[in-house]
């Protein structure tokens, strides 16, 4: 593998599945140069305040501010590994909002598009704790004559199922992307983040591929039927590690954000370094 190589990593979560904090951690941890991912010094943004707004608030034992709205901004960190690999991390701030606007309104515009055209790896966020069960037989039983009759009298909203969107949302990018599906797709890489770890409760040794495939079928067969096996990955992940919320949390402020957070790789197996998942995001080890 040549020693320089520029990857444009695309960051990919609608709202509230932890790509804020995941950032602020990141960049934490590319910063303190004790990991296997550093910031090249040489190669410093002058305007870092997508992550260090964030880091603030968790240095305060707090969650991150919601992104707001309307907001478009990117920023490129040069890091380096210990063998001198390079790689440009591009990072963009958005709302996830966005992502539903283009599944639910089918419009990608001009900032979103050039977004995708210049991305060679995605990163998918998906907060499984967040996600309407499907109601069938097994989950909910049957309804009672009361309840179907309410259901007849009632028109229910119409809202498309979260693999649904998920499948369409991806369907979308590699369209604006211009890819097609007939054989699999090894450029962009693929990384699906099963975010807020932690409050999935799951047994040691998990394997985020398998839970995904338990939750999400479907999407787990889109994914492993168009996607080349090199270039998919699904790892699990716990930014901040424990819930936070605008109360200060004494422990945060106490062990520093730095001390908090893992990646369960593809394997089960926990990683403290968050700057790990970079391997799996340019779909090389």
């Amino acid at each position: 593998m040549d020693k320089v190589t520029k990857n444009n990593i695309l960051i990919i979560g609608g709202p509230n599945t932890g790509k804020t904090h995941f950032g602020a951690q990141l960049y934490g941890r590319l910063n303190s140069r004790q990991f296997e991912f550093k910031i090249d010094p040489k190669y410093r943004p002058f305007d870092l305040t997508i992550f260090e707004n964030a880091l603030n608030n968790l240095y305060d034992g707090k969650r991150a501010a919601h992104t707001e709205a309307g907001a478009n901004r990117s920023i490129e960190l040069k890091v380096t590994n210990e063998s001198g690999q390079e790689v440009v991390f591009t990072f963009p701030d958005y709302a996830g909002e966005q992502i539903t606007s283009i599944v639910e309104n089918r419009i990608v515009n001009n900032t979103w598009q050039s977004y995708i055209q210049k991305s060679t790896s995605w990163v998918l966020f998906i907060r499984l704790k967040e996600l309407t069960p499907v109601e069938d037989i097994i989950n909910k039983g049957i309804p009672s004559p009361e309840e179907i009759q309410k259901r007849k009298s009632q028109t229910p909203p119409i809202k498309i199922s979260d693999v649904a969107f998920f499948t369409e949302l991806l369907q979308t990018l590699v369209y604006v992307k211009g890819l097609s599906t007939f054989n699999k797709i090894d450029t962009p890489n693929l990384t699906v983040m099963l975010s807020c770890w932690d409050e999935l409760n799951q047994p040691n040794d998990t394997v985020p591929s398998e839970l995904l495939k338990q939750r999400l079928p479907m999407l787990f067969y889109f994914l492993v039927n168009n996607w080349q096996k090199n270039s998919l990955s699904v790892l699990g992940l716990s930014s901040t590690e424990k819930s936070l919320t605008d109360d200060p949390d004494d422990e945060y402020i106490d062990k520093t954000p730095i001390n908090f957070g893992y990646v369960i790789n593809k394997n089960g197996k926990r990683e403290n370094d968050l700057t790990l998942s970079i391997y799996d995001f340019l779909g090389y080890e």
